[in-house]
């Protein structure tokens, strides 16, 4: 029996790439049973959506939010998917036609059930040398390498026909991840981050890696198409940065003088990664995150130092 898909879809002021998103899930070789678009953004969506998806036989729902959260408008999905299987996906993401036809073929496969949830492999479209060249500069500066220390996918044995299509995954891209029915409707994004869409998906991938097993796959890919958005400034995103990531940091990762060098250096590489690319590129918008980044590490620098001044002196008036 074919497993049923849910897909969400938050949206915020990108009516041209959601509608790719739609006819792309409309042609879809296995089709989703429902598709929630979760809209945050001023606008509404296109009046011949809901004719669409109506042709190609997959329910929608609409739910509208006044308050812009990738978290919350995730969460909002969440709550009424009734899926198998829930996806989530952003609004400027290519699917290739039979993307959740081979999704699903890899949760059929695991008769065990011990897989809890698959983030697709993805990359920016078009692929360019210059995108390569990112990735490199991302890789060779070492961000994003801390994480919990105890993985639930580390230790459970895949069914045998899944060998070679799933790899452990400490995080899943929340905008290219997909998790089991009965796991997606008790989990929850943190509403309580920053910014429109910075790291919500790795804090929830670490709360839940604890306990269940997490995977990403290299067998099913998803094109990302950068849209702009109403995400704020490049300078605020990378205050955002900096704010999630220590309260990520603080919730789901254990302490250690390890973790804290790990977090310092994804800061620093952060810091110079946009700030080499800005200058190659000559693209401010990649300095001024760089300098959000800097800003946002200096305020917190700087209380930390007025709370070590002010610590003795409020003694002595004790």
């Amino acid at each position: 029996m074919a497993m049923t898909i849910s897909v969400i879809i938050p949206t915020h002021d990108r009516p041209g790439p959601l509608r790719l998103v739609v006819e792309a899930l409309a042609r879809q070789s296995h089709k989703p049973n429902e598709l929630i678009i979760v809209n945050d953004g001023a606008g509404e969506i296109d009046d011949d959506l809901p004719a669409i998806l109506a042709r190609a036989g997959i329910d929608l729902k609409v739910l509208r939010r006044a308050e812009p959260s990738s978290a919350a408008s995730r969460n909002a999905g969440l709550t009424i998917a009734r899926g198998d299987i829930v996806a989530c996906f952003d609004d400027d993401m290519l699917l290739d036609v039979d993307l959740l036809k081979n999704l699903s073929d890899l949760y059929r496969l695991d008769s065990a059930g011990v897989v809890a949830g698959i983030t697709l492999a993805y990359r920016d479209e078009p692929e360019t040398w210059q995108g390569m060249v990112w990735e490199a500069i991302a890789g060779a500066l070492g961000r994003m390498r801390w994480a919990p220390r105890r993985q639930r996918c580390r230790y459970v044995r895949l069914d045998n026909r899944l060998a070679g299509k799933l790899e452990p995954a400490a995080r899943l891209s929340s905008g290219a991840m997909s998790l089991r029915g009965q796991v997606a409707r008790g989990a929850r994004f943190d509403e309580q981050l920053t910014g429109y869409a910075f790291g919500e998906d790795r804090d929830l991938s670490y709360r839940l890696g604890r306990e269940l097993a997490l995977f990403r796959t290299r067998q099913v890919w998803i094109r990302h198409a950068p849209a702009p958005g109403g995400r704020g400034s490049m300078f605020q995103r990378g205050q955002a940065y900096v704010d999630n990531s220590l309260r990520i940091a603080a919730r789901g990762v254990e302490g250690g003088a390890g973790t804290v060098v790990l977090i310092g250096y994804d800061f620093a590489g952060t810091i110079l990664q946009y700030a080499i690319w800005g200058l190659l590129t000559g693209q401010r918008s990649n300095l001024a995150y760089a300098a959000g980044v800097a800003c946002a590490l200096a305020r917190r620098a700087w209380t930390a130092v007025r709370k070590s001044i002010d610590a003795p002196q409020k003694k002595n008036h004790e």
